[in-house]
């Protein structure tokens, strides 16, 4: 019976989450104006490919993170489960702002957007680049590894879109 009720509760937190970030899509999403020009749409879209990419990325944690609130949240929950809750928690936090702050430094080397996301397969670098150069590669790379010094698997892509 609990069981079953934990269930519901995760399904309703579930579809919560994903009601609240469509309304926050809905709200932060350009309407088209009929009198902007094609140029202005054009620059919506390339800022949209970077910005589209973190708002999955935050989706997908986003649903992680309520997966261990409700652990938390659960007043039949072991301690042991709680503190893993908590700690899971607490490493996505970390690894979240790990991957902000090297955005930032990336687009201090003068990039004009990039994206970076640590999985267990590697870190994965977009950078708003117009040029690709096995040098600017090597930079960030550098970077990554200052950033996390156990990361195995480094990809740098750069886009001109």
């Amino acid at each position: 019976m609990k069981f079953k009720f934990l269930q519901k509760k995760q399904v309703a937190l579930i579809a919560l989450t994903f009601v609240v970030m469509l309304a926050v899509w809905f709200v932060k999403s350009p309407l088209k104006d009929k009198d902007q020009d094609d140029n202005t749409n054009d620059v919506v879209l390339e800022v949209s490919i970077f910005q589209d990419l973190r708002d999955a990325l935050n989706e997908q944690r986003a649903v992680e993170v309520a997966s261990w609130d409700l652990i938390l949240s659960d007043e039949n929950a072991t301690l042991a489960s709680k503190q893993m809750a908590l700690s899971e928690k607490t490493a996505i936090s970390d690894l979240t702002e790990k991957e902000v702050l090297l955005e930032v430094e990336v687009i201090n080397m003068g990039y004009e957007d990039a994206f970076v996301h640590c999985s267990e397969d590697g870190i994965e670098v977009y950078v708003k680049a117009d040029e690709d150069s096995a040098t600017s590669a090597i930079e960030i790379i550098n970077l990554v590894y200052s950033h996390f010094s156990n990361a195995t698997d480094v990809i740098v892509n750069f886009k001109n879109e």
